[in-house]
Order: C-alpha cells, then sequence, then structure tokens
C-alpha cells in the first residue's frame, strides 16, 4: 500500500553514518511517497512548529491552535499577529480572539497589517456598547468583506419598559395598576404595553419592596396573575388584604379585576 503527499512539506530527514544517526528538517517541493508495510511506517514524523503557510501542520499545532489565537486590545481597534502571518484572507477564515478590554462601540480588525475590517454582528449590524467584555475569549469568521462575531453577545440586561420599574435583574413590574377587567382582557393589554401578566411570586417579590420601588395600589384589591387555580379555567387572584392575600376564581365568570403587568427583562 502506499500513500502519496503532493504539498510542499517539511519532512525528517534520518542520517546514517560512522558517527551515528543525526535527523534534520528539509524542505522538499516534490510527492512524497510513503510505501512502509503498515499505517505506523507510512508516517512523517519530527515536523516542527510552522513558521510559515508554506509548511506542513503537525498534530501538536492542530490541537494548541496557536496559529488562529491572538490577543487584541483597544476598545474599537483590534490589531490580532497570528503565527505563522496567514496570506491573504479567505471566506471561512476563523480566528479566536482574547479581548484584553470591553468594547465601547463599534469595531475594527486588522490581522497582521491585513485590514482593518469591520466586526459585525450577523448581516452587518455593528457591535455594541459592551456587547465583548474584558478579558472574554471570542470567536470571529470573515466573510468576505469583514469579520461576524459568531461567539455571541455578552448577555445584557433590558431596560424596563415605559411605566415599569426593575425589581431586579430579571424582571420589571409596573408602577401602578389598571382599571377592573377580564382576565382575557388583561392578558392582552399587558401585550400591548411590551409585557405580561405577573406570576404570583413575581407579584409578592415585588409587593414586600413596594415602598422602596415607588409601586402604588399593591394591596387593597384583588389583581391577575398568570398562575392558575386548582382546576380547569380557574385563575390565581392577589392583593386583597396583604401581599400574603390570594385567592381562586374562574377566569371567565368572575367578577373583573384589576391588573398591573410585569416584563422580562
Amino acid at each position: 500500500m502506499k500513500t502519496r503527499l503532493n504539498h510542499l512539506l517539511s519532512a525528517l530527514l534520518v542520517l546514517s553514518g560512522p558517527c551515528g544517526t543525526a535527523m534534520a528538517q528539509v524542505i522538499v517541493d516534490r510527492s512524497i511517497e510513503l510505501n512502509g508495510t503498515t499505517d505506523g511506517e507510512r508516517q512523517v514524523h519530527g515536523l516542527s512548529d510552522p513558521t510559515s503557510t508554506a509548511e506542513a501542520m503537525n498534530a501538536r499545532t492542530l490541537q494548541a491552535g496557536q496559529y488562529r489565537y491572538a490577543e487584541v486590545s483597544g476598545s474599537q481597534t483590534w490589531s490580532a499577529v497570528l503565527t505563522p502571518a496567514p496570506g491573504p484572507l479567505q471566506i471561512g477564515a476563523m480566528l479566536v480572539l482574547h479581548s484584553q478590554n470591553a468594547n465601547n462601540g463599534p469595531v475594527t480588525l486588522s490581522v497582521n497589517g491585513q485590514g482593518p475590517y469591520p466586526v459585525h454582528v450577523g448581516n452587518g449590524q455593528d457591535l455594541e456598547v459592551g456587547d465583548v467584555l474584558a478579558g472574554a475569549m471570542v470567536t470571529v469568521v470573515y466573510d468576505g468583506s469583514g469579520f461576524q462575531l459568531t461567539s455571541g453577545r455578552a448577555p445584557t440586561v433590558r431596560p424596563c419598559p415605559s411605566g415599569y420599574v426593575a425589581v431586579n435583574e430579571q424582571y420589571c413590574i409596573e408602577v401602578d395598576q389598571h382599571d377592573t377587567m377580564s382576565f382575557d382582557s388583561a392578558a392582552v393589554l399587558c401585550s400591548t404595553l411590551n409585557g405580561r401578566l405577573c406570576t404570583w411570586g413575581e407579584w409578592y417579590a415585588a409587593c414586600f419592596n413596594a415602598s422602596s420601588l415607588g409601586l402604588a395600589n399593591m394591596v387593597g384589591d384583588y389583581e391577575w396573575s398568570n398562575n392558575g387555580g386548582n382546576a380547569d379555567n380557574y385563575v390565581r387572584v392577589v392583593g386583597r388584604f396583604s401581599c400574603n392575600t390570594g385567592a381562586v376564581g374562574s377566569a371567565y365568570s368572575a367578577p373583573a379585576r384589576n391588573v398591573r403587568c410585569c416584563a422580562r427583562r
């Protein structure tokens, strides 16, 4: 069985003589025929780490991934230096970057003097402030005109919609309740206000912090929640006498209730 290598290859040359055996790495520009009788014999050993794109790559370099890794600094301008230096960038080229600083707006990236190229999220969307955190490892792929961030943006907390206040980093709640309405109408209203009906737990946590959050009318009448009761078509209502007060009633034949909405951040 024969194996032929048709690429420019750094090969190990073994020289034997009266003084012993010596090894050296040589560059060959002809096909190399590996014609050993076993797979173990049909191998090239002793390749050093490549220093140019014309050299063969050993398994150690592939596993380490250093050939596509670079440190970058700057909050809007990145400059990556790869070893070995790449030739002209091709579509699909992937880099792994360690960002020393958080970005404070759109970012451009130069690679061994090529560029600068814009770094986008998806199809042409510039990075926003804080999309890349200080110390983050990010992956970018060249698309022919720039790089696309494929490792995802840093998690962000959205601001509360108008009329809401933040209870914590997970959700917001409306400052005041709306007038009484049916359960269906309450659910539709919240969706139009960029929110949804609160869970009983969300309402409860907000109620106990009503003073510090500046919430009005948390107790004194029942408000709809999105928690079901103990049977089909029954819904839990909360807040009649205190933060601890809860009851269940039919979503379709019960009296109209007040409502306030919650929104995820």
